[in-house]
């Protein structure tokens, strides 16, 4: 798997309300323990109008864990390419 860079300091300040020096690194992740499957969002709160896309349990996806909010933490899918907001209680 290769490493991706894929949202740039001005688009990490947009998601995390103006933090500025947000150093970190993509991590790789598996989707587990769902019952269905794991929404991808563009807001870190469940809502069925943030739901951008699903992911199946074994997925592998990356993460950002220096971006988090509650319990959603900054994520790209490359097998759907999107990124948002996961649910970190499930990801491992």
């Amino acid at each position: 798997m290769t490493d991706m860079n894929k949202i740039n300091e001005q688009e990490l300040e947009q998601v995390t309300g103006g933090k500025s020096g947000i150093t970190g690194s993509w991590k790789w992740v598996t989707v587990t323990g769902t019952k269905n499957y794991l929404a991808i969002r563009n807001a870190p709160a469940y809502d069925d109008k943030n739901e951008i896309g699903q992911l199946q349990n074994g997925t592998k996806i990356q993460i950002r864990s220096d971006i988090t909010s509650g319990a959603y933490v900054w994520a790209y899918a490359s097998n759907i390419n999107k990124e948002g907001w996961v649910n970190a209680n499930y990801v491992k």
